[in-house]
């Protein structure tokens, strides 16, 4: 994790390490990216890296942690699951697509430490990360069910991963589907991140928390006319 002298940098010097890490490990594997060309990108000396994080390991595991995890929670913001919960989880599930737009780097490393051929120490990363968002999901869909939206005879612990998996691998296929191309081309291509436009976010968040609701809740809900393109 950051040393303390980090957390201290000024905003501007801190963002600018920041983006300079994203950037090089974006476009190259963790194996191949270097912390010399993140210290000449962000204008520091090599040698105040070490100031700042342990080794590339800890850099790498801020950035997919902490750093990801702080700015997905700032553009996402406060979505009241409380008051129309499957209207706030639609909304939660479009804003997580138009962070994957507004964030490739962010998104690429992501992926390249989900690659089953990924050093182990990396995987690892990548399954930490999985393992706190399904029991931040875990935490949402029990908000669900004090709501009274979901019916509360669900098994939490079989719903979650379910949920997950419409929402997570099950929705980014969708996607894909849609685009004709794969995660890796669609990171890298700001031409098709743009077809993923805020009219078809909605739409596929919509069919997605329509399948959940007519299977999670105790009746299902009232049917909206969907036009499909």
């Amino acid at each position: 994790m950051p040393t303390p002298t980090f957390a201290r940098l000024p905003a501007a010097r801190r963002d600018r390490l920041v983006a300079a890490a994203i950037a090089e490990f974006a476009e190259r594997s963790y194996t191949e990216a270097s912390l010399s060309r993140i210290a000449r990108r962000s204008g520091i000396a090599k040698g105040s890296f070490y100031q700042y994080f342990a080794d590339k390991l800890d850099l790498y595991r801020y950035l997919l942690g902490d750093e990801a995890a702080r700015r997905k929670r700032a553009f996402i913001g406060t979505i009241d699951l409380g008051g129309e919960f499957w209207t706030g989880l639609e909304q939660f599930i479009e804003r997580g697509m138009a962070f994957l737009v507004l964030h490739p780097g962010l998104a690429r490393l992501a992926a390249a430490a989900a690659d089953p051929t990924a050093l182990p120490e990396v995987r690892g990363l990548h399954l930490a990360i999985c393992d706190a968002g399904i029991a931040e999901l875990r935490g949402l869909l029990a908000r669900g069910v004090r709501s009274g939206a979901i019916a509360r005879g669900v098994d939490l612990d079989v719903a979650v991963r379910l949920v997950s998996a419409v929402i997570g691998p099950g929705l980014t296929d969708a996607v894909l589907g849609e685009l004709g191309a794969s995660l890796h081309e669609v990171l890298g291509s700001a031409a098709l991140r743009a077809r993923l436009d805020a009219r078809r976010r909605r739409r596929l968040a919509r069919a997605a928390v329509s399948l959940l609701r007519n299977g999670l809740a105790g009746s299902p809900g009232p049917r909206r006319k969907q036009v499909l393109r």
